[in-house]
């Protein structure tokens, strides 16, 4: 199978200070792509117009003047959206822009109790998209964060491809949490006013639950950089873009060794567990139907609970379609396959044909 090195997953921001992990090598991510997503594949699905989308990014403050500072005429959009966010001040921050109250507070109530895609409706859907989404693309993509990097609905790794991404997901958000509180140093915010951990819109309290903007609070943190909130992202850019490498591992110090040896730690179970080609169901599996919403396989003493749905797609691993085709299958009823190979993989019922 293809590798890719995590060079070419980078913004290239910071290509210069992830040397340690820029050669590591990733099994090709095959069955969900950007491009190809696995939530539009059928009609029917309440994400046809917003893919994974349905997401507010936390855009670290370096990465929102990186936008705004990029003279190529493909992010326009992407400015327009950032300029227009400042304007309204909604989730705007020293630390960057990061979804606001409502937002949170919002997708909280439709995804609390709901984690299968095809239960929720489509204007829920909608009604969370993600801000910098342009018509089947990201208008920030240069500058995206770390969730937008890392994340996928399937991996080619099963539980062991989303382990690796995980840890790679950490290693970025790490990055983006001290490199943000750098700025702020350097541009000489009183050190006992600078939140540590991972910021949140409910830490500020800058909005009311209705999304007002509380004015007294906003400028209050903003201290003498508000109504020049621009130039403040514009010269975090220039902060971190001046940054060697070695100021770099100092700022992230321990945490970042760390998760640069487990990434390279997970990259071993990623290449192991990558699945093959084609799989087939093992012959000595029973199937037993238990009611219409349920099957149960049996290998030995072995036992796995299914949902009914996805038994035709199992019987699809007869080794002469590909995994992907199968998993494809699966997508065009708004049934993710993953974690129903992993379980009957993990049990040697689904073996590799």
């Amino acid at each position: 199978m293809k590798r890719v090195p995590l060079r070419d997953k980078m913004p290239p921001v910071y290509h210069r200070f992830f040397e340690p992990v820029l050669d590591v090598e990733f099994p090709e991510e095959r069955i969900a792509t950007c491009e190809n997503c696995t939530r539009c594949r059928s009609a029917q699905s309440p994400f046809i117009n917003t893919k994974c989308c349905d997401y507010h990014p936390h855009l670290a403050n370096y990465l929102v003047g990186g936008l705004l500072s990029d003279d190529s005429a493909v992010f326009g959009v992407g400015q327009a959206r950032i300029r227009e966010k400042i304007a309204e001040k909604k989730g705007v921050t020293p630390y960057g822009i990061i979804p606001p109250v409502a937002y949170v507070n919002q997708r909280k109530s439709f995804y609390s109790e709901r984690a299968d895609f095809h239960k929720v409706a489509r204007t829920e859907a909608e009604s969370l998209l993600c801000p910098y989404y342009d018509n089947g693309h990201c208008s920030v993509w240069k500058y995206r964060e770390n969730l937008c990097v890392t994340y996928f609905c399937s991996s080619s790794g099963g539980l062991k491809g989303w382990n690796f991404w995980d840890k790679v997901n950490e290693y970025l958000r790490l990055t983006e949490r001290e490199l943000s509180k750098y700025v702020l140093l350097q541009l000489g915010w009183p050190p006992e006013e600078i939140i540590t951990s991972y910021i949140k819109a409910t830490d500020l309290l800058l909005e009311n639950e209705q999304g007002e903007v509380d004015e007294k609070k906003y400028q209050k943190l903003w201290r003498h950089w508000a109504g020049r909130e621009e130039g403040f992202y514009t010269r975090a850019f220039e902060i971190v873009n001046s940054l060697d490498a070695a100021g770099f591992r100092q700022i992230t110090g321990q945490d970042r060794t760390i998760l640069e040896e487990a990434i390279r730690q997970t990259q071993a179970r990623f290449i192991q567990a990558t699945l093959p080609e084609r799989l087939s169901l093992h012959p000595d599996v029973q199937i037993a139907q238990q009611g219409p919403e349920k099957a149960l396989f049996s290998l030995n003493e072995q036992q796995i609970e299914i949902p009914a749905l996805a038994l035709p797609l199992i019987r699809a691993f007869n080794g002469q379609r590909t995994v992907k085709e199968v998993f494809d299958m699966g997508f065009k009823v708004l049934f993710n396959m993953s974690g129903v190979v992993q379980e009957l993989r993990d049990k040697n019922m689904l073996v590799p044909a």
